[in-house]
């Protein structure tokens, strides 16, 4: 089960965006899904506590308070063109207790495969999963980017 959200503000996205382009990604720890060794997710990704006080509170602006008061960590993410995946990941799944994930899409033609129903996100919308799901991002011919928040509900 997902829940897709309200398309955020044009302001609240060209400042995600902006934001995006200014702070630092980094490649992707090992985070092994449901295949494991075999197929390594690969993307980037940018976490707030890496971030100045004005990125944070830049971040925190463009999301309900709702949201932020439930936040553990607000991040971007980065998937490359024809590169860039998620692999399944299924380390919650039927876990009695696990994150929830909220997700807006900042480029167009993003997608996320949950619970294996592929989901498009369009640009400026969001999504909202439980980690207990099984969920994935296939490779794509153009760079997907998101913003995202780690809740505990």
């Amino acid at each position: 089960m997902y829940t897709l959200r309200d398309a955020l503000s044009s302001d609240n996205l060209v400042t995600l965006n902006t934001l995006r382009s200014g702070v630092d990604f980094v490649s992707t720890s090992t985070r092994l899904g449901a295949n494991s060794f075999n197929k390594l997710s690969v993307y980037e990704y940018s976490k707030w506590k890496n971030w100045t006080r004005e990125q944070r509170a830049s971040f925190k602006a463009c999301f309900s308070e709702a949201d932020i008061s439930k936040a553990v960590i607000g991040y971007f993410l980065k998937f490359p063109a024809n590169t860039g995946f998620l692999d399944e990941m299924n380390a919650w799944q039927d876990a009695t207790s696990a994150g929830t994930i909220v997700a807006y899409s900042l480029t167009a033609n993003n997608s996320i495969t949950i619970d294996n129903q592929a989901v498009s996100v369009e640009q400026g919308k969001g999504i909202e999963f439980s980690l207990a799901q099984l969920h994935s991002i296939s490779a794509s011919s153009t760079e997907g980017n998101w913003a995202c928040l780690m809740l505990m509900k």
